[in-house]
This record gives structure tokens, C-alpha cells and sequence, in this order.
């Protein structure tokens, strides 16, 4: 379950908190009580009485966003006026009287209307409140965030707690499927190493020894097909400079220093042809090809283009010592592309064209003249970089409802999470 209301609710006195404990100018801090580190600076605002100070310093000090200054001096006003849900007046009232009583859940979701604070986690408990009303119970006839927690992260009540998520709303179909594919496993103990939860089964599955029983239970559950199967064994789960996930493998080969890695890589794996791989490889030619074809009076222009698209490196990559990105190839064309028609533009007669709306017949450089931009200095193709699919397991198929990573992750259908 996500943290529905306090993060949204209480969250006023966790923004000065958490912006001191992540960075503050100087130690000792005068205005703020002389606090002595981040830990005594976080404590001295979350406490109420000094929430005027914090929001002031902070402010003064760009330590947080317009939206959030906003917030925290409407709440210090609700404080003084002692408006707030079941009068709390700081960070543990407030979190008490909103995330453990789910009797409370209709005033604190109303107090967020009222100050103007929305979000997921406003939008996942109005969704809670409304399935409360149509007769849906929560899991174990829990109450709260602490008690919700608590029964969800049993495995034998996985079950009854997607019920819930499912009835409300709160998990989407896709998750719910997959949780519930998964849950049979872990009642019946045919999880790797016997894990239970998405944590314990990532921290199994990273041991190298574990690999071959994760991927055989990543098969068996139907989360890799045949052709996935063998790109994993192939790879070992790795991929360029031994990225795991596709985000990493992602970041890993945007860097041009490691396209060359990245492209043997594909190709080793069968992820992109020779010809694709020749492509790549020839792309500095095309692109110097492409700017001798285009009429010299735009040249100028598709120059300037594109050394602002290869930051100031055009002539590098040109002499081939800096190589060109997926995301720099793709902006290619419209650069040749824009000063081309800029070009052609200039050639119309003032006050218009011929009568077909077209260049004027023998103007030097008409569409059809003018040569486009060969597809293959257009970057890497779409599937470099990749990271092999599935190559941590259940890890990356566990769902974040139940089963889960920790009684926070368990609460996504009731409680707050940190």
C-alpha cells in the first residue's frame, strides 16, 4: 500500500525536514534554533511551533519548490487557527490520526481538497473511500496503515489483499494478473531459494550461483519466453559493461564513448544485423556525403544545425574521433531537412510562387533535385542499446502489491509509505 494520506497531508512538515537533511548552507543554524547537523535541523521542523522559521529559511534559501512554500504556509495557517484533521499540530499527529484509523480517511482526504493538494496517492484514497462505502472491507478487517501492513505482508493473505486492490482500483489489471501468477508460487514454496518477497527474491537472484534456478523459475512462471531464454544464457545476464537492466544498459550506451561496445554487443547477441551494424559504422560518411550534396548556399545553415545537435563537435565527428548517438543521429534530417527548405525558400519570387504553388521551372535546387539525408547516419538502430530481457529473474516480474519487497511496498492498496 502507498502512503495516501500523510505523504500528501502531513507532508508539509517532512518537506522542511527533508530539505535539511538533505542540504543546508552552514552548521550552526541560527534561525533555526542553532541546530547543529541535518538530523537536528530535520527534528527542529517537524515540530509545529516552528514552522514559521523553517518555511522563511527555507525560502530564503531556494531549499524548496514555489508549490511547496505555498503548501507549508497554508498549513502553518491551518495550524495556528487549529483547523487541522483531528487537530494535529505536527508530523506524528497528524500521521497517527490520518494513516491508523481508517475511520479518519474522509476528513484528511477533504482537508487535501481543501488546501488544494492532489496527486496519486489523493487520487488512491478517494478510491479507497469510495469502495468503503459500496461495502468492499479491508483485508483482515485491518484499520490502519500499521495493521494493514502487517496482515498484507503474509504470504496466505496475498489473495484477499489483491481482492481489495482489484475491487477499488487502486492496482491495475496487468499487476494484479502477474501478482496473482506469482502468489501460487510462493504458497506453495517454488519461489528461488524460497523467497517470499520482492526484495529477499532480488537479493537471491543477484548471487551469481542462483542464476540458472532464477532463470529456470522465470521460464517456468511464463515470465521469459524460449527466445528470451537463450538471449540470457547467451549474455549471462549482463549486458554492455554489465549493465542488468534496460535503463542502465540505456544510460551505459548513451554514452559515445561506449557505442562501439554497444553495437558488438548487438550484434554478438543478434540484436542487430551486420548490414545495420555497417550502417552505424558508415554513418560519418553519409553524413559528410549528404552536406556535399546539398546545394552550397544551404551548407551553412545544416553546419550550424548540426554542430548546436553535436554540441559544438561537428568537426570531431566528422574527422570520425567522436561518434554519433541514437539521439543525435535522429536529429539529423530535420537539420538538413529545415536548411534545405530555408534554402528554397529564399529561391520564391517575392509575393508568391508559379502557379502550382512549387519552385519556379530551371530554379537551381527543386525538391527533386535536392538529395535527403541517407537513412543510415540516422544513429544506432531502435533496439541499441537493450538489456537482455528478463536477465534478473523473478526480480524484475515480482509485482510491487503482494508479494513484496517490505510491509511498506505490501501496503499499496491501504497505508502510507515512506
Amino acid at each position: 500500500m502507498k502512503k495516501i494520506i500523510f505523504l500528501s497531508i502531513a507532508s508539509f512538515f517532512c518537506f522542511l525536514g527533508t530539505a535539511f537533511a538533505i542540504d543546508a548552507p552552514a552548521y550552526p543554524i541560527t534561525e533555526l534554533g542553532d541546530c547543529a547537523n541535518k538530523a537536528e535541523c530535520a527534528n527542529y521542523c517537524n515540530q509545529a511551533e516552528n514552522m514559521t522559521a523553517c518555511i522563511s529559511y527555507a525560502e530564503n534559501n531556494n531549499m524548496l519548490s514555489k508549490e511547496e512554500i505555498s503548501l507549508s504556509k497554508k498549513v502553518a495557517e491551518k495550524v495556528r487557527e487549529g483547523k487541522m484533521p483531528g487537530g494535529c499540530k505536527d508530523k506524528n499527529s497528524c500521521e497517527t490520526f490520518c494513516q491508523n484509523n481508517i475511520a479518519n480517511l474522509d476528513e484528511c482526504l477533504s482537508f487535501a481538497d481543501e488546501i488544494g493538494i492532489s496527486g496519486t496517492s489523493i487520487e488512491e484514497g478517494k478510491k479507497i473511500a469510495k469502495a468503503l462505502k459500496e461495502g468492499a472491507n479491508l483485508p483482515g478487517g485491518c484499520s490502519g496503515k500499521a495493521e494493514c501492513e502487517t496482515y498484507c505482508a503474509e504470504p496466505s493473505h496475498i489473495d484477499e489483499c489483491l481482492d481489495f486492490g482489484e475491487a477499488s482500483g487502486i492496482i491495475g489489471a496487468g499487476e494484479i494478473a502477474e501478482a496473482r501468477k506469482i502468489s501460487e508460487f510462493i504458497k506453495n514454496g517454488e519461489t528461488p531459494g524460497g523467497c517470499k518477497r520482492k526484495a529477499e527474491c532480488e537479493t537471491y537472484c543477484q548471487i551469481e550461483s542462483n542464476f540458472d534456478e532464477c532463470l529456470a523459475f522465470a521460464q517456468k512462471a511464463g515470465f521469459l519466453s524460449e527466445k528470451e531464454m537463450e538471449m540470457v544464457k547467451k549474455t549471462g545476464g549482463k549486458g554492455p559493461g554489465g549493465c542488468k537492466s534496460e535503463e542502465a544498459c540505456a544510460t551505459y550506451c548513451a554514452n559515445p564513448a561506449h557505442l562501439d561496445e554497444c553495437v558488438e554487443f548487438g550484434v554478438k547477441t543478434g540484436m542487430i544485423s551486420e548490414e545495420e551494424k555497417e550502417n552505424i559504422e558508415g554513418g560519418v560518411e553519409k553524413l559528410k556525403n549528404g552536406l556535399e550534396e546539398i546545394p552550397a548556399e544551404a551548407r551553412g545553415n545544416a553546419e550550424s544545425c548540426l554542430n548546436e545537435v553535436f554540441e559544438g563537435k561537428l568537426q570531431e565527428v566528422l574527422n570520425g574521433t567522436v561518434t554519433i548517438t541514437k539521439e543525435q543521429g535522429e536529429k539529423i534530417a530535420p537539420c538538413m531537412e529545415g536548411a534545405v527548405n530555408k534554402y528554397i525558400e529564399s529561391q520564391m519570387p517575392q509575393g508568391g510562387g508559379s502557379s502550382g504553388g512549387g519552385m519556379p521551372s530551371g530554379t537551381q535546387g527543386s525538391p527533386e533535385e535536392i538529395p535527403t539525408i541517407p537513412s543510415g547516419v540516422q544513429g544506432p538502430p531502435e533496439n541499441i542499446p537493450t538489456a537482455p530481457g528478463g536477465i534478473q529473474g523473478p526480480p524484475a516480474n515480482i509485482p510491487t502489491g503482494a508479494p513484496c519487497s517490505s510491509p511498506e511496498e505490501c501496503m499499496k492498496m491501504f497505508g502510507p509509505q515512506q
